[in-house]
């Protein structure tokens, strides 16, 4: 594992190690997919020995909304569907620092609509798009899971207006739901 690197928005971000993807053949890194923030690109690993269209998997990294980084160490569990033929996506987005709920949502809607305008140049099959991620980034997985149609949580004009913003598939690890009760829930849990 490489050490831990400065994320893309210029704060560093000690203890959390970056996976080594040198071993994967074919990436693109730091793509923007839209021009509000520095913080709005995404990397895409492409497997190798599978024939395209490949489905993708859209990975959020987690960080409690105002850390982490689409590079880091949460990236290493979803690069293993690389060996069953699917392209990866990980994405940052804009934290709590920078921009407001629902601008998080909106900058992951925004992702998913690059990569079905990008399907044809980069082999993606623009029908079979699933979001992963944990924490934070598993919130946002159920978000673009849930909210399909609802104009409030899309912002077209970040870019690629045309493709939907669907998702075929969820994976949400542990993602905060109530938010009223977290602090209760860690009290009771012992942890504060």
């Amino acid at each position: 594992m490489a050490e831990a690197q400065p994320d893309l928005h210029g704060q560093d971000n000690p203890g959390i190690p970056m996976p080594d993807t040198s071993h994967i053949a074919r990436q693109a890194l730091d793509i923007p997919y839209a021009q509000l923030s520095a913080a709005q690109k995404l990397d895409v690993y492409w497997p190798t020995g599978h024939a395209a269209p490949h489905p993708v998997i859209v990975h959020i990294h987690g960080g409690a909304f105002m850390a982490g980084d689409k590079g880091d160490t949460q990236l290493e569990p979803v690069l293993r569907a690389l060996d069953r033929g699917y392209a990866v996506v990980s994405i940052n987005y804009r934290m709590s620092g920078e921009a407001l709920f629902p601008a998080l949502v909106h900058d992951t809607k925004a992702a998913i609509r690059w990569v079905r305008a990008h399907a044809e140049e980069h082999g993606f099959d623009p029908d079979r798009v699933a979001v992963w991620g944990g924490s934070a980034g598993g919130y946002l997985a159920l978000m673009a899971g849930v909210s399909d149609g609802i104009a409030a949580l899309d912002d077209p004009s970040l870019g690629n207006a045309e493709p939907s913003s669907a998702v075929q598939a969820v994976v949400a690890g542990f993602p905060p739901t109530n938010y009223l009760l977290m602090d209760a829930q860690l009290a009771a849990s012992g942890f504060f």
